[in-house]
């Protein structure tokens, strides 16, 4: 597994996020695809984004469900 820092995650510009509440959300499709691994038992809802200028519905979730879900995987 590859080992996971938050403030790592919230630097990388291939991973879209948006604070909602004072919490990050991180869009589901980049976290699966930079992690590389099985994110089937992540926790996800949908959220806007603003994507190249459009705001579209996508899955996310927070770095806390990330972890969760890793753990539950194992």
């Amino acid at each position: 597994m590859k080992p996971l820092n938050e403030k790592n995650i919230r630097k990388d510009a291939t991973i879209n996020k948006v604070q909602y509440d004072k919490e990050w959300f991180y869009k589901f499709d980049d976290i699966a695809f930079y992690l590389k691994e099985d994110v089937s038992e992540i926790e996800t809802i949908y959220l806007p984004f603003i994507i190249d200028g459009e705001q579209e519905f996508a899955k996310c979730c927070t770095f806390e469900d990330i972890i969760r879900g890793r753990k539950e995987f194992k």
